[in-house]
């Protein structure tokens, strides 16, 4: 199971430089996205085991990232 953590980490790590390096901010959000879904899914595998904080910290990461996604698309309009 760590593994598996770990290789979508390093996928998504990796992946998250592109915008860095483009300036790309269509890339910039599909990442965030990503990672929201991730965090959320986290979060609902810390609920299901029954882990406080498994669940509240991709939780509360889940949704600063929400909030920031919002943020930029609000400032592209």
């Amino acid at each position: 199971m760590a593994l598996y953590a770990c290789a979508r980490s390093v996928a998504l790590a990796i992946a998250s430089v592109i915008p860095l390096l483009t300036g790309s901010t269509e890339w910039l959000l599909a990442i965030a996205l990503s990672m929201i879904i991730v965090q959320g899914c986290d979060a609902l595998v810390g609920l299901t085991i029954h882990d406080r904080m498994k669940t509240l910290g991709p939780a509360g990461t889940a949704l600063l990232n929400l909030v920031a996604v919002i943020w930029l698309m609000h400032g592209l309009s």
